[in-house]
């Protein structure tokens, strides 16, 4: 078998350990080095924030030795011998000037040579073109300039300590709040104003997703650009609860019920006509397919003293008033000592069992 020796110290090139055009790797090293051209990274950071801004993104901010690691790891690439790859590094020192307009860092890299061998703990100097600016976000903060708006509201015309809670629980979310600019809260509800429409329909989403709200868009154009041949305004999201709580009695499709129970999806409403559960999307709330019509009410409540086998017999406790109602398949489990109530639709009378 042919040996293959290192061009610059003679010494013999074992086939575990990396060859490189002629050179061991501690050779290769000291009289090649690890960069073809300067190492040098442009990074912009927010005075205000602390944002930092890479190939015209702005991200959360982070210490600025994470912010140089991260930098780099997309960019070394460009720097270095085609053989050669950075796997990790590790920044070493502060920020320390070389010139008017360049600072440096001392890191150590660890190399991967030739798509096999990891090489670890290779020091070099890594050159930085450091600026610092006021990111979009403050900007928009300081003008309160916005690019949407939410408002919240309810279909019983003010919130509920429950919405209120949810929309306060959602804001608490860091990748949100760091997009509000204002928040205005008023009898009716919340008016909301985001930075980007991105993050203002995430928002809307989500309470959507929570409790079945509905979501309104519209759009005004206040300036227009020709390099980009589009307008830019602003996004207003009406963002709508509905309706609906446990033991409001509703109507589907023409069938009386109850709502017992409320879900991320939709409500189940008991059908007084049968007794049957279903679940019913918010999407038949919003549709008119599920509704609130003013002539269903409650009625009395009454306790249940004896059944046979085709009626019961209901006594109710605060009047002394008795009362027979057909035993029907719907309360063929009811036994003494359980409560129903009575609901009125229209001319008809129905029971539902009282809990």
């Amino acid at each position: 078998m042919n040996k293959k020796y290192c061009v610059r110290c003679g010494r013999v090139i074992h086939e575990d350990e990396p060859y490189i055009n002629g050179y061991c790797i501690d050779c290769f090293l000291k009289y090649k080095g690890i960069f073809v051209t300067r190492p040098i990274i442009e990074v912009s950071i927010c005075s205000r924030c602390g944002a930092w801004r890479y190939k015209g993104q702005w991200h959360e901010s982070l210490p600025i030795k994470e912010i140089l690691r991260r930098i780099f790891l997309r960019e070394a690439y460009r720097f270095l011998h085609k053989e050669l790859e950075v796997v990790d590094l590790e920044i070493l020192s502060d920020l320390y000037k070389i010139n008017e307009s360049e600072y440096a860092v001392k890191a150590s890299l660890q190399l991967l040579v030739s798509g096999k061998y990891i090489i670890n703990d290779v020091e070099s100097e890594i050159i930085v073109k450091f600026s610092r600016t006021v990111c979009p976000r403050c900007l928009s903060y300081a003008g309160k300039i916005h690019r949407a708006l939410v408002q919240v509201r309810s279909v019983d015309g003010s919130l509920s300590d429950e919405e209120k809670r949810l929309v306060e629980k959602v804001l608490r979310d860091p990748a949100i709040m760091s997009e509000v600019v204002e928040i205005k809260e008023n009898k009716y509800g919340y008016d909301i104003k985001f930075i980007s429409s991105v993050t203002a329909k995430r928002f809307s989403t989500i309470l959507n997703r929570a409790k079945g709200a509905k979501i309104t868009e519209s759009f005004k154009p206040t300036k227009y650009s020709p390099d980009k041949g589009k307008w830019t305004g602003i996004t207003t999201l009406s963002v709508r609860f509905p309706s609906l709580k446990i033991g409001d009695l509703v109507e589907y499709r023409g069938r009386p019920g109850v709502i017992r129970n409320i879900k991320s999806t939709g409500v189940d409403v008991e059908l007084l006509d049968d007794g049957q559960v279903e679940h019913i999307r918010y999407d038949a709330y919003w549709r008119g397919e599920l509704s609130k019509p003013g002539y269903m009410s409650y009625g009395k409540i009454y306790s249940v003293i004896a059944k046979d086998k085709s009626t019961i017999y209901l006594l109710n406790d605060e009047t002394g008033e008795m009362k027979e109602y057909p035993l029907t398949k719907y309360l063929a489990d009811i036994k003494e000592g359980d409560k129903i109530r009575f609901v009125r639709v229209k001319d008809k009378d129905y029971v539902v069992k009282y809990e």
